[in-house]
């Protein structure tokens, strides 16, 4: 009873995953609460007028849960903790801070504002892995037909195939291969995929690795570097801004972080703060953030501005991310054409090098 039990629950999880509002949606709940709150609404009459408009099913799900939390004398931050598959620990925590402060309105247009940047970014970012992942998938299935239908056909073509030019005679095993092996071929690459992702969510060591050549392969570093520093000054200043304390905010960035480094990181700086260390102290040495954004906050760190600079930082390191994801896709998109080219032209000479010797042979 307790396996099929677990397994409900983890089927209730996938499906939940799978079918919860994507992240446009969560901007736009955010950004129109903050304009119900600036209309003078109450928190549950404003998600009451949000309900009205709103179409998509599972949003209506999480709003009324959160209409009837509230009704039970919840606050706003107690109900978002109910769907904490669908809100992050950080705008549940600046929401919890701010229901202190009074500064609701404000932290919920800094949410909106901030996903509306994380939609933009993934915008770009799927935009950039879509491209070679299409030209790569078109081009491995253009093989696959040339080897399985076009390479047969060529041996019937000549009175003795021994002749036949050595790179014709490789396409022509590997034709003979893919057609004796396919389904087993295919298992393979499916058992790979699965392999990658189920090591990388559970092996530690894996996920070191891979985290960590991602932070040294040209072009790709700076974008995830870029990445890490707009999402570090922009959640820490917010965090500040809603009085949430150092200690707590590092966690929290911990949390959020997906990389195995810049997650450690976090984890160095919450523990030095907790011994009394600055941030700056933890920060000196490292080489996953830049030096200058270093001294800034060695500058700025004992003040009561360091939140309003990272603020003005932040938009700076977005735009960097934005352009290095250009620059990354100006980069990969010659080398794939190169790639793709150097395999058709392969090809085609295997194809007509035979042609060419029967011809004159012929004549």
């Amino acid at each position: 009873m307790g396996f099929f039990h677990k397994l409900q629950e983890k089927f209730d999880g996938m499906m939940i995953e799978f079918n919860k509002p994507n992240l446009d949606s969560k901007a736009n709940f955010f950004r129109l609460l903050a304009v119900s709150q600036k209309a003078g609404l109450g928190v549950r009459d404003s998600l009451k007028s949000l309900r009205e408009w709103e179409k998509s099913k599972w949003m209506l799900v999480i709003i009324d849960d959160m209409i009837e939390k509230l009704t039970e004398w919840s606050s706003l931050a107690e109900a978002m903790e109910a769907q904490s598959y669908f809100f992050n620990s950080d705008e549940i925590e600046l929401l919890r801070s701010t229901e202190i402060t009074w500064n609701m309105i404000q932290t919920l247009e800094e949410i909106a504002n901030n996903l509306e940047s994380s939609q933009e970014v993934n915008a770009k970012v799927k935009k950039a892995s879509t491209y070679p992942a299409m030209m790569i998938g078109l081009t491995v299935v253009a093989v696959a037909i040339l080897l399985i239908k076009v390479f047969p056909s060529i041996t019937s073509m000549y009175w003795n195939p021994e002749d036949l030019p050595w790179i014709t005679k490789f396409f022509l095993s590997a034709s003979d291969y893919l057609q004796a092996n396919r389904f087993k071929l295919l298992a393979w690459i499916i058992t790979v995929i699965v392999a990658y992702n189920v090591a990388y969510n559970h092996w530690l060591l894996f996920k070191i690795w891979v985290d960590k050549l991602l932070l040294m392969l040209p072009v790709v570093k700076n974008v995830v570097k870029q990445f890490y520093m707009s999402r570090f000054t922009s959640l820490l200043a917010q965090f500040y801004e809603a009085w949430v304390s150092p200690v707590v905010s590092f966690k929290l960035l911990a949390w959020i972080f997906d990389n195995f480094h810049y997650k450690r990181k976090m984890i160095e700086v919450r523990n030095s703060i907790n011994a009394w260390f600055s941030i700056y102290d933890s920060l000196e040495w490292t080489d996953l953030f830049d030096p200058i954004l270093i001294q800034i906050i060695n500058v700025w760190e004992n003040t009561w501005s360091l939140p309003v600079v990272l603020s003005r930082i932040s938009p700076f390191y977005e735009t960097s991310l934005k352009n290095n994801i250009d620059t990354l896709m100006a980069t990969l998109e010659p080398l794939l054409m190169c790639f793709i080219a150097g395999i058709i032209w392969t090809l085609l000479w295997a194809i007509y090098l035979p042609m060419a010797d029967m011809v004159n042979q012929i004549q």
